[in-house]
């Protein structure tokens, strides 16, 4: 062997990277956390079972385990994604309550919704610190901030408590007067109770 070929500390012979096999981590990954997220939003943290998951994936449950190490971990992943925020505000302050019913009523059921996540979990042990967090970081407070004086938190939550309690009536113990499509009555005081307190009436 020349001195030109032979290996040197500073450059040591490197294995060639397998795309394929990289592609396949991230997909299967992916693809758990996908499924993760569905089962979370439908059944909730208690009830969503790694075995479920791993099946709704196409993979062994170990697999659940190797990439996220418990459900747990999986389940604070899943919730790393935006809650949907945003949607609130789409329509301005001066249409707000109205554009917050018609969201609310055109929203899918169920889905793989971080809010439904939110909400389905909060009363299990093992995850409603996680979840309280989370909901105070990414509702509460850019909502008060979004609203402004006065009482900014206070007017936050009660909507944030208004909307949350509708969506429960409507898609978890479905209650009559919120199941279907709203009558028009009914719309039009839900949308003006929202609308009272983005303005602080």
């Amino acid at each position: 062997m020349t001195e030109r070929h032979r290996p040197t500390s500073k450059s040591p012979a490197r294995r060639p990277k397998v795309a394929g096999r990289q592609r396949d981590a991230e997909q299967t990954r992916a693809d758990l956390l996908r499924a993760g997220r569905m089962a979370f939003a439908t059944r909730g943290y208690a009830q969503a079972g790694m075995r479920e998951i791993a099946t709704a994936a196409g993979v062994t449950p170990a697999l659940v385990v190797r990439y996220f190490g418990s459900k747990k971990e999986l389940f604070r992943e899943a919730i790393g994604h935006d809650v949907g925020l945003s949607g609130f505000f789409a329509a301005g302050r001066k249409d707000f309550g109205r554009h917050v019913v018609q969201y609310l009523m055109s929203k899918p059921v169920p889905e793989a919704d971080t809010l439904a996540m939110l909400l389905l979990s909060a009363g299990d042990a093992e995850v409603r610190d996680l979840v309280t967090t989370l909901l105070e970081e990414r509702l509460t407070r850019p909502l008060a901030q979004w609203l402004g004086p006065p009482k900014a938190e206070s007017r936050a939550a009660l909507l944030l408590a208004l909307f949350c309690g509708v969506w429960t009536f409507r898609s978890m113990v479905p209650m009559k007067p919120f199941a279907g499509t709203l009558d028009p009555a009914t719309a039009a005081m839900l949308a003006t109770m929202l609308q009272d307190l983005v303005d602080g009436g």
